[in-house]
């Protein structure tokens, strides 16, 4: 956020604001169309005429992209599931970013280069690297992603996933309207075969996750196991995660001795280059803010009953 006592020749407010920070006028008529810019703690027109002794505070920029840097995102096109006034849902496919890893990877295919270059401007929890993004999937995770086109809905449903953090109970997460589902195609160690398989279902996973990612934060996660099926010589593990830690599923299913297919991080020395992660986002459910109840199925996964 910047804070500027205006002192000068009385000058409208995207001129003023256009030179001081060298991005286009047309870039804060974005902003100030957003209320993202405000005048005495009051929110003004693009037209508005700066006079001495103004306070501008303008928030943070960096939660949006001008249009010179917009061009240097790698175009790519995605499907969309369902699109509303405050949010849409899209499918995400493997091998595709969720969101650039910093402003020098804008050329990598990412859903936030398929977001930017079709809706410009939208609303972010951090830099306009992470343009309307809620959540995110792993690079070779494919799925549903939940995606705010407005503050409204950005809003809502950053409530509606911090409120699924907050809770400590299992009962208290399973009480919020939002559910991830994935299915993972495995491979078990003999310890792995007995932990998974010797459990009533569905059961629960309570351990601290510890991502193999630089300077990592260690944080308890909770995976619940929802099913267990073969087909033919395939093993596949139907899971929930109630907490959305970095690598959650790869670790605890790796911590237990179940090595997903193709994982080049959790394994046991039997990683295949040849194959991408097997791991994808079967589900995502949740009430939206008009309370509708809404449920998207990967269609590219029709392996669950």
């Amino acid at each position: 956020m910047e804070k500027i006592i205006f002192d000068g020749v009385p000058q409208r407010i995207d001129k003023f604001l256009s030179i001081n920070f060298g991005y286009s006028r047309n870039f804060f008529h974005h902003l100030i169309c957003r209320g993202a810019v405000k005048v005495d703690d009051k929110i003004v027109k693009k037209s508005y005429k700066l006079k001495s002794g103004d306070e501008i505070i303008v928030d943070n920029m960096t939660r949006f992209i001008d249009g010179d840097i917009r061009e240097d995102l790698a175009f790519i096109d995605l499907d969309i599931f369902i699109e509303k006034k405050d949010y849409i849902v899209l499918y995400k496919p493997k091998g595709v970013l969720s969101h650039p890893s910093s402003i020098w990877d804008l050329s990598s295919p990412s859903v936030v280069g398929f977001l930017l270059n079709k809706y410009k401007f939208l609303p972010s929890l951090g830099n306009f690297i992470r343009s309307g993004l809620i959540h995110r999937l792993d690079k070779e995770t494919d799925g549903p992603m939940l995606i705010a086109k407005t503050e409204k809905g950005l809003s809502y449903f950053k409530n509606l996933f911090q409120n699924k953090t907050l809770e400590e109970t299992i009962k208290g997460k399973e009480s919020i309207s939002l559910k991830k589902e994935y299915i993972a195609q495995i491979k078990f160690t003999n310890f792995g075969e007995k932990f998974f398989l010797s459990k009533k279902i569905p059961f629960y996973i309570e351990q601290d996750v510890i991502p193999k990612t630089p300077n990592p934060k260690i944080k308890k996660g909770i995976t619940k196991v929802l099913g267990f099926f073969e087909i033919g010589n395939k093993k596949y593990l139907h899971l929930e995660i109630l907490t959305g830690r970095t690598h959650q599923i790869r670790y605890h299913l790796w911590k237990n001795g179940a090595e997903i297919i193709g994982d080049y991080l959790y394994n046991f020395g039997n990683y295949d280059n040849n194959l991408s992660l097997q791991l994808s986002c079967y589900s995502l459910e949740f009430k939206d803010i008009e309370s509708e109840k809404i449920k998207i199925i990967n269609p590219h996964i029709n392996i669950v009953g």
